[in-house]
């Protein structure tokens, strides 16, 4: 890993401020905590972390406010209302990073209002988007943050810039973590990495970044209908991109870690996967794990064959991507005749 010493000195920064080990109990809920008790020393001030729109003085702050349009429901870290009707609605990701689906969600909850929406994150990439919703980033809050603006309590003003530094060193450490255009984050490429990052609780969240920034150049790249998703397992991302069959049948490929995997699912799976491979398509014949079988598999209905994933751009992977599902839409007709 590049930086490797700056990065270490972050670490060593972070884990001589006693608010890192409160900040590792509850990550989010650490920051929007601290944000609301900002809020009972200046709202206006707190105000400005997130916005520029002003507000009137008849606001509220409500921490993991609930909320509900229809069958929609969702949970945001911090709700702003002004003169009783929401104004701003932040979602806080420290450890974690959203998912296009949760943020567009939570804009549906609030369907009968006109809020802003803010995403206040440790981790980000300049090309990631989210329709709707403004980001700020850390690094910005922690700028944005002046506790002359908040209180002449010397305590208070203490207090507050221990909080401005603590989390422009987190802004710091994500800052130095490669962003790239490859496939270099599984935990087996990069095992130093993973354990600093681990060792403060971030490499999950940096995974999700990582996924999400992946997905995001696959969706602009892809010429193929397919379900493509992410999820952590073990501290490894696993990257998921699904062609649906008929009857309850899936196939496609999965990336995880740095294994490659070609899979299906379904009811009737170790037949379906026989049928496939005794006819040449998708499943190789020859091919053997290393412990000898023909196939791996999850119970209750996951088969898959794999081979070992190295560092690609992302260019490549999506060409290989793209290659296998081309496979399975030429083999289409045959393979639904293949189904148990």
């Amino acid at each position: 890993m590049k930086n490797l010493p700056a990065f270490k000195t972050l670490i060593g920064k972070l884990e001589q401020s006693p608010m890192f080990y409160l900040f590792l109990s509850s990550r989010e809920l650490f920051h929007t905590n601290f944000w609301f008790w900002l809020s009972k020393l200046n709202p206006q001030e707190t105000i400005k972390l997130f916005s520029n729109t002003k507000r009137s003085n008849q606001t509220d702050f409500h921490r993991e406010y609930n909320q509900r349009y229809e069958e929609e429901k969702s949970q945001v870290d911090l709700l702003i209302t002004d003169t009783n009707a929401p104004a701003i609605v932040i979602e806080n990701k420290v450890k974690d990073f959203p998912t296009t689906e949760q943020l567009a969600r939570i804009k549906t909850t609030f369907s009968e209002s006109s809020p802003e929406f803010v995403l206040t994150t440790l981790f980000w990439a300049d090309d990631l988007q989210f329709t709707g919703w403004a980001v700020k980033t850390y690094r910005q809050i922690s700028e944005q943050l002046n506790p002359e603006n908040f209180t002449k309590d010397t305590y208070y003003k203490s207090l507050i810039s221990d909080y401005k530094q603590f989390i422009l060193n987190l802004a710091e450490l994500a800052e130095l973590l490669p962003i790239t255009m490859d496939y270099d984050f599984a935990k087996a490429h990069n095992k130093v990495l993973f354990e600093q990052l681990n060792s403060i609780k971030l490499w999950e969240g940096f995974q999700k970044l990582r996924a999400s920034h992946l997905l995001l150049h696959f969706a602009k790249a892809n010429t193929h209908q397919v379900q493509a998703t992410y999820r952590i397992n073990n501290q490894k991302v696993t990257i998921q991109f699904l062609i649906p069959i008929v009857r309850g049948y899936n196939m496609g490929i999965q990336i995880e870690d740095n294994q490659y995997r070609k899979f299906i699912f379904g009811p009737k799976h170790e037949q379906f996967a026989d049928n496939l491979q005794q006819n040449h398509i998708f499943f190789d014949p020859a091919w053997l794990s290393p412990q000898k079988k023909n196939m791996c598999g999850y119970k209750p209905d996951f088969k898959y064959q794999y081979e070992k994933l190295l560092p690609m751009s992302f260019n490549q992977l999506f060409a290989k991507i793209n290659a296998d599902i081309q496979q399975i839409n030429s083999k289409w007709n045959q393979i639904n005749k293949l189904l148990p």
